[in-house]
């Protein structure tokens, strides 16, 4: 009876780290994960968003019953960037594996939500100001 128990408790904190859910690994998307050009950054009275080359706007947000909005290896690297500039604005660009949410229609008209489930060649974006 111990030795099971034992057993149980050595393997619980495994199956509880096997059951977190990832932004790619979320029941909740709605299509598969796509690379998309991009900038990355926060859109004043939208949230943290990619815009995407062609224009379009993905609203990056978590997956439900999940923190999972952006790969933590890729907030470091916009936080990195905005330590550096001193600005909260700063955004950063890169090409993003973008996992796709439930679209939803917000009060700007953008209907694409997303999260990132990780990013490449990523680098300040020059072309936006943060002042």
């Amino acid at each position: 009876m111990v030795r099971t128990l034992v057993l149980v408790m050595l393997f619980l904190p495994t199956a509880t780290m096997a059951a977190e859910v990832t932004c790619k690994r979320s029941p909740a998307l709605t299509g598969q994960c796509r690379m998309v050009k991009g900038s990355l950054g926060l859109t004043p009275g939208l949230g943290v968003t990619v815009v995407a080359e062609d224009g379009t706007k993905i609203i990056i947000k978590a997956p439900p019953d999940s923190n999972a909005d952006i790969a933590p290896p890729v907030m470091q690297n916009w936080l990195y960037w905005q330590s550096k500039t001193g600005s909260m604005r700063t955004r950063i660009t890169g090409t993003f594996e973008i996992c796709t949410l439930p679209s939803q229609i917000n009060t700007a008209g953008i209907k694409d939500y997303g999260c990132i489930n990780r990013g490449t060649k990523i680098a300040q974006d020059k072309t936006v100001s943060v002042n």
